[in-house]
C-alpha cells in the first residue's frame, strides 16, 4: 500500500520504499527529527540520510521490523543482584556517535543501548551490563576521566565481572589505556579499550566488528592486562589484541590505525571466536588492586632545533612537577643552545625529573651514544626511559610522582617493569611491520 505521507506509526527499522523527489529509495526508517519535519532513514548501502518530509511524496511500507535487538536484550540485562559477565563502560567518542544534521558534524548522541542494535551478536555473551559515566570526545579526556574509567572497571570487577570493555574516541586511546595498565595493576580480568573509526551511522563503520571481538578478548582471553583490541588490516576477519602502554595511533583514519611498538602485539581474536597468541602477556591475577593516587602537574615538550630554554622555565614556573621531552634519534637534546641547558639544570635544582624519550616511533633512547647525551645524564634530575613511549612515560611520570618526589627513587620507578611498559633490547627493524 502507497501513502502520500509518512505516518508516526512507522517503527524503527522498518523497510521502507520512499518517494523522495521522484527518487525511489529502498531504506529503513530510522527516526523522525523536528516534531516530523525531518525524516532518518539507513539507506541499502549502509549510510544514514535526513531528507525534509515534506519532499516525500508517498512511500510503500514493505515489512514491518521484528522487535528491537535493544528491547529483546532488555530481560537479558543485570539486575543489581546480578553478576554481570561483562560490563561495558561507555564514555562517548566516535563509536559513540552519529551525524548532527543540524551541523553536518559527527558528535557523540547515541544511547549506550544502541550498541546492541550495531553490534546485536554482544547478547551471545551475555549478561552484559552498560555502565554510561560520560559522553565526551576523547581529545577531552584527561587525568580526572581516566581516575573515574578506573574506579569504575575496578566496582565492576569487584561486582563479579569477568572482563571489562572500555569503549571511547581513539585520539588518545592510547593514553587512557596506558593509564589502566598502572592504575589496576595487577589485573584479575582483561580490560579491553575499543572504538570506532567511522560513525555507527555510515556503512563503512568499524564499530560492530570492534565491539564484538572486544567481547570475545574480555570474555574468553586469559590475560591480566589493559589491551587495546581494533582492526589489524582493512578487512574485518580479525582484531590485533595490543598492550595498552605500548600501542600508538598511527593513521588519522584507516581501519588498523593502531599498532604496536617496538614489541609484537599479544595476539589475534578472529570472528569465529579464536585467539591466536602471538607473545607473551601478564595472566589473570588473583586479584585487582586500584591505585589513583597521581599528581598530574606533568608536561610534554617536544624538541625541536634551535629549542630555548624558555619554555622549559615557564612551564617550572608555572607549577609543572615533571616534565617528558621528546628528544630526536636516542634522545638528543640542543644543548649548545646555552638556555636549554641551564633550564634543564635549574629545573633540577627545584627537584622537576626531566624524562627523555624519542620522537623517533621505534627504537630506544640511549644516553651512552655521544658526548651531549652522557653529560646530560649526568644530570641526577634527567631519566632516560629506554624505548618507552612518550605518552605512556606521560602517564607513568604522573603514577610515579604520585608515589615519591626522591629523585632517586622517582627515577629507580620510571625505569622499573610494571606492566609490559619497557621492552629488552631488540633487532633494529624487527618490529617494523
Amino acid at each position: 500500500m502507497r501513502i502520500k505521507s509518512l505516518p508516526k506509526s512507522i517503527g524503527f527499522d522498518d523497510s521502507l520504499e520512499i518517494n523522495f523527489q521522484g527518487n525511489i529509495l529502498n531504506a529503513r526508517f530510522i527516526k523522525y527529527e523536528e516534531d516530523g519535519k525531518i525524516i532518518i532513514i539507513k539507506l541499502e548501502s549502509g549510510y544514514d540520510l535526513a531528507i525534509p518530509s515534506k519532499l516525500v511524496s508517498g512511500f510503500k511500507l514493505l515489512k514491518k521490523s521484528e522487535k528491537w535487538p535493544l528491547l529483546k536484550n532488555e530481560k537479558e540485562k543485570p539486575v543489581s543482584n546480578q553478576k554481570p559477565k561483562l560490563s561495558i563502560i561507555t564514555t562517548g567518542g566516535t563509536i559513540s556517535s552519529k551525524i548532527d544534521y543540524k551541523t553536518g558534524g559527527v558528535s557523540p548522541s547515541v544511547p549506550p543501548e544502541y550498541y546492541f542494535q550495531i553490534a546485536p551478536g554482544l547478547n551471545k555473551y551475555g549478561p552484559i551490563k552498560i555502565e554510561p559515566i560520560m559522553n565526551v570526545l576523547s581529545e577531552n579526556m584527561g587525568p580526572k576521566e581516566w581516575i573515574q574509567i578506573g574506579k569504575t572497571a575496578f566496582k565492576e570487577i569487584e561486582r563479579g565481572a569477568a572482563g571489562v570493555i572500555v569503549t571511547m574516541g581513539t585520539d588518545t586511546m592510547h593514553f587512557a589505556s596506558s593509564a589502566m595498565s598502572f592504575m589496576l595493576n595487577p589485573l584479575s580480568v582483561p580490560i579491553v579499550f575499543t572504538g570506532s573509526q567511522r560513525s555507527t551511522d555510515r556503512g563503512s563503520s568499524d564499530a560492530n566488528t570492534n565491539l564484538l571481538l572486544s567481547a570475545i578478548t574480555a570474555s574468553k582471553w586469559d590475560g591480566g592486562e589493559s589491551v587495546i583490541c581494533m582492526h589489524a588490516d582493512l578487512n574485518d576477519d580479525y582484531n590485533f589484541i595490543l598492550r595498552g602502554n605500548r600501542s600508538r595511533k598511527m593513521h588519522t583514519e584507516r581501519r588498523d590505525a593502531f599498532r604496536p611498538i617496538n614489541s609484537q602485539a599479544l595476539g589475534k581474536v578472529f570472528q569465529n571466536e579464536k585467539i591466536e597468541k602471538i607473545s607473551e602477556y601478564i595472566k589473570k591475577a588473583d586479584k585487582t588492586v586500584l591505585n589513583t593516587k597521581i599528581d598530574t602537574s606533568v608536561d610534554i615538550v617536544i624538541s625541536y632545533p634551535g629549542m630555548k630554554g624558555g619554555l622549559i622555565d615557564y612551564l617550572v614556573s608555572k607549577g609543572s612537577h615533571g616534565l617528558v621531552i621528546a628528544g630526536t634519534g636516542f634522545g638528543n637534546l640542543p644543548i649548545a643552545e646555552k638556555s636549554l641547558y641551564d633550564a634543564i639544570k635549574n629545573a633540577g635544582k627545584r627537584n622537576i625529573p626531566i624524562v627523555v624519550t624519542s620522537q623517533a616511533i621505534y627504537g630506544s633512547t640511549n644516553e651512552f651514544v655521544y658526548t651531549t647525551l652522557r653529560d646530560m645524564s649526568r644530570m641526577e634530575n634527567v631519566i632516560y626511559v629506554r624505548d618507552m613511549t612518550t605518552e605512556t612515560a606521560f602517564v607513568k611520570l604522573m603514577f610515579a610522582l604520585g608515589k615519591t618526589k626522591d629523585m632517586r627513587k622517582l627515577k629507580s620507578m620510571m625505569l622499573q617493569q610494571w606492566a609490559g611498559e619497557i621492552g629488552e633490547r631488540v633487532e633494529i627493524g624487527e618490529f617494523l611491520v
